[in-house]
C-alpha cells in the first residue's frame, strides 16, 4: 500500500473516531461550608459533553437559588480532566462561567465569571464530595396559618428512622426560605414520630400526628402552630 494513503487512512480513522474525556463527572455532588450554606450539583456526561443542575443555598438557607422542577440550568465541556461550565441562576442571572476539577472523591468548584442581567447566588470556591447512590426520596408536605413546610426523607420510608432529612419551610408573608437537615424522632417504642431540624441553636420540630411545627430556642419557644397534610394524610 502507497505510505501516503496509509498515513491518510489512519490520521481519517483517528479523526472519525469519537471524543471520549479522561475523567467522568456524572453523579450527585454535595459540599457544606459550616452550616451556613450548600452547594449541590447533579451532573451528567456524555463523552465531553456535560449536563446538569445547579442549587445553592445561601445564607444559612435564607436564600434559595435552584432550578425548578430540575431544570437543566448547567451546560459544559470537559477537557483536560475539567470541566468548563455555563450555569443560569433561579433569580434572572445568566450565563455565569464555572470551573470544575476532579481530585478522586471530590470535586472543586471555581467562579469564574458571575452571572449577568440579573441576581445570582454562586460561591466563588467551594469543595464538593460525591455522593452515593441514593435511595428513593420520599417526600411530603404540610400547612400552617404563616408556613408551607416541604419535608423529604432520604432513606426510602417516610416512617422508617432516617438521618437524613430535609426540611423547605417558605413564610408566607414575604415568601423567604429555610432549607435544614435534619433527622427523625422515635418514641420510646422506638416508632418515628417526627422529625427535628436545627438552624445554630435554633430547633425546628415537626409533630406527624396531629401535624405541628414547633421552632425553639432553648426553653424559649419561637414558633408553635398546628398543621395540615396537604394530601389530608401522612
Amino acid at each position: 500500500m502507497n505510505i501516503k494513503l496509509f498515513i491518510f487512512l489512519v490520521l481519517a480513522s483517528a479523526c472519525s473516531m469519537p471524543v471520549i474525556a479522561q475523567d467522568d463527572f456524572t453523579g450527585q455532588w454535595h459540599g457544606e461550608n459550616k452550616e451556613l450554606s450548600m452547594l449541590d450539583l447533579s451532573l451528567s456526561q456524555k463523552d465531553n459533553r456535560l449536563t446538569g443542575t445547579y442549587c445553592y443555598i445561601a445564607q444559612a438557607g435564607n436564600r434559595l437559588d435552584c432550578p425548578p422542577d430540575n431544570e437543566i440550568n448547567i451546560h459544559g465541556i470537559v477537557r483536560n480532566g475539567k470541566a468548563e461550565i455555563v450555569f443560569n441562576s433561579s433569580f434572572g442571572g445568566k450565563n455565569g462561567h464555572a470551573e470544575l476539577e476532579l481530585n478522586g472523591e471530590q470535586m472543586k468548584w471555581q467562579l469564574i465569571k458571575a452571572p449577568v442581567h440579573g441576581d445570582y447566588y454562586a460561591p466563588l470556591d467551594y469543595v464538593l464530595t460525591q455522593q452515593p447512590p441514593a435511595t428513593s426520596s420520599i417526600t411530603r408536605e404540610f400547612s400552617t396559618n404563616k408556613f408551607t413546610v416541604t419535608i423529604t426523607s432520604h432513606c426510602g420510608d417516610f416512617n422508617a428512622p432516617c438521618n437524613d432529612m430535609s426540611y423547605l419551610g417558605v413564610r408566607r408573608s414575604d415568601h423567604s426560605v429555610i432549607a435544614l437537615k435534619g433527622k427523625t424522632l422515635q418514641n420510646s417504642a422506638g416508632e418515628v414520630v417526627g422529625a427535628e431540624f436545627n438552624n445554630g441553636n435554633v430547633s425546628y420540630k415537626v409533630a406527624y400526628k396531629p401535624v405541628k411545627l414547633t421552632v425553639s430556642e432553648g426553653d424559649r419557644v419561637l414558633v408553635e402552630q398546628a398543621g395540615q397534610w396537604v394530601n389530608g394524610t401522612l
